[in-house]
């Protein structure tokens, strides 16, 4: 969607009065790639002037049901646990707290459309916000998320009796009033699915580089004895240890690439725990039976990514299926060389051979070159790290993804009609 430029202009001074309700079904302390996006976004949003209500759900009884965290409040809605089904389960609570607090928004923000965008455009059309609805990953609004497994398998049971299901939903669904995407697929799934070009907008996520930056080369074996890091050339993989993530396969691929380089070290930064999803317990299975300890480090969650990346020499992500890949973002902006799948949603990020490496997914021959390539080439890697450091800076920062945000949600306003979309 284009940006006119008098939205462009009133974006500064507006946004001090939007209000927004960001809906979302995990958020902040929930680890994962989409929810560090959200809870930097309204912590940038809330910096930048916007009052922001986070509506999501409360998936353990140890976290508070309200709470103020960065300039913006979060309200979590039952029921806890339920990994598989949470989702749906708080669709009547997150519905009912969307009209109880009405007069507290004027947009409604969802992240992640493929359950909750039923709640948000159910509530534009009960209180008359407009709703702006955000795929975080792929398959939500083709319902691919019901009947296709992770490794990409069709179950065709499932989608014979779901795609009627999906037809309907998706009609309710197409009443938003504005869709965004974060990557190509995104975007060609949303016009396959019949939205209007119209009504897409394209903001690809952000993250704080001032976050994740690069670390200085001299602290760096004072960093690794800090983390409890081996003395070894460090290979580092971070986000959910889900299935899907590619990482039952490059297990594999390691085991052959460590018996013939005793010099180098995996970390896994990240869990499965509490995901439905979650592999980390194969993966764990997977170490001890085939005596790889002294070779990989599982880390659990942690909140300081940035801290192994600083301690890493080259980071790997064999995803199979990524809307985005914030992670990868993340290790560019650290200035760290990256081994990713080739795949839409990394595609829009790196370009091979310019600023990273990009490899067959299922291809356990050509990865196991590319790990050995790092060792034989550094300087050729080097040079795509600083590539890679320079596409981050230059095209996907948190306050400029902010920036674009508002300037689409102020454009969506009943009191700016002048360069909104024009429906169909």
């Amino acid at each position: 969607m284009a940006m006119t430029e008098s939205s462009q202009e009133k974006t500064g001074e507006s946004a001090k009065r939007l209000r927004i309700c960001l809906l979302t079904g995990s958020f902040y302390p929930v680890v994962g790639g989409g929810e560090r996006h959200a809870h930097l976004l309204c912590r940038e949003l809330s910096r930048q002037g916007s009052e922001v209500l986070v509506l999501t759900r409360r998936r353990t009884r140890d976290l508070p049901r309200c709470e103020a965290m960065d300039g913006f409040t979060v309200i979590r809605v039952g029921p806890s646990g339920f990994p598989r089904l949470g989702k749906y389960l708080m669709l009547a609570p997150a519905l009912w707290r969307l009209w109880r607090r009405r007069r507290q928004y004027d947009l409604i923000y969802v992240c992640g459309l493929r359950v909750l965008g039923l709640a948000g455009v159910l509530a534009q059309i009960l209180v008359g916000k407009p709703c702006v609805l955000r795929a975080e990953s792929r398959g939500e609004l083709s319902g691919e998320f019901i009947w296709k497994s992770p490794e990409g398998q069709i179950k065709p049971m499932l989608r014979a009796f779901f795609s009627p299901l999906i037809a309907i939903r998706n009609r309710l669904l197409m009443r938003a009033t504005c869709f965004l995407s974060i990557s190509t697929p995104i975007r060609e799934e949303f016009l396959a699915a019949g939205v209007s070009p119209a009504h897409i907008a394209d903001i690809p996520n952000g993250f704080d580089v001032a976050t994740f930056s690069p670390g200085a080369p001299e602290d760096r074996p004072a960093l690794r004895q800090k983390l409890g890091l081996p003395a070894a050339i460090l290979y580092a993989y971070s986000g959910k240890l889900n299935r899907g993530k590619g990482l039952e396969r490059f297990l594999r691929v390691w085991e052959r690439f460590a018996a013939n380089h005793p010099e180098v070290h995996l970390i896994l930064i990240g869990s499965g725990r509490g995901q439905h999803l979650s592999c980390e317990q194969a993966l764990w299975t997977f170490v001890r039976e085939h005596n790889l300890e002294a070779s990989i480090t599982f880390t659990g969650y942690v909140d300081v990514v940035q801290d192994y990346l600083h301690a890493t020499d080259i980071f790997v992500f064999p995803s199979e299926s990524e809307a985005q890949g914030l992670s990868v973002l993340e290790a560019l902006a650290c200035k760290v060389p990256v081994i990713a799948s080739r795949i839409p949603g990394i595609m829009d990020m790196v370009t091979d051979g310019v600023n990273g490496r990009l490899v067959e997914v299922r291809d356990e021959d050509a990865w196991l070159k590319a790990l050995a390539d790092f060792i034989e080439k550094p300087e050729y890697f080097r040079h795509l790290a600083e590539a890679g450091y320079n596409t981050v800076q230059n095209h996907f920062s948190m306050a400029a993804t902010s920036a674009k945000h508002l300037a689409v949600f102020w454009q969506l306003m009943p009191s700016r009609k002048e360069g909104a979309m024009q429906a169909d």
